[in-house]
């Protein structure tokens, strides 16, 4: 399990830290390794990003490269909307 930065943008978790991820936007679900990456109970334990539309999050989970999901996700933090106005403006994702 690793712990990512990002900010809810259009329903989808956008990874900003660690850069290293090389990712961009991802669904998040509860699902922790699946033989199937877009198999059905990966997208019935797919977490709902609506409430935190605009908001900063903390995650834990897997990322695999180039699946579109974070695996084993678990919401960690939500950020205060002063908090996340710096990691926008620090991100540039204004």
């Amino acid at each position: 399990m690793n712990t990512f930065l990002g900010v809810v943008e259009n329903g989808r978790f956008t990874v900003l830290i660690p850069e290293a991820a090389g990712c961009c936007s991802v669904k998040l679900t509860k699902v922790e390794h699946p033989a199937i990456p877009e198999s059905d109970a990966v997208k019935h334990h797919e977490i709902d990003l609506r409430d935190y539309e605009g908001k900063a999050l903390m995650v834990s989970g897997t990322l695999p490269k180039f699946e579109g999901w974070l695996y084993g996700a678990n919401i960690v933090d939500v950020a205060n909307p002063i908090l996340t106005a710096v990691v926008k403006k620090i991100f540039g994702r204004t």
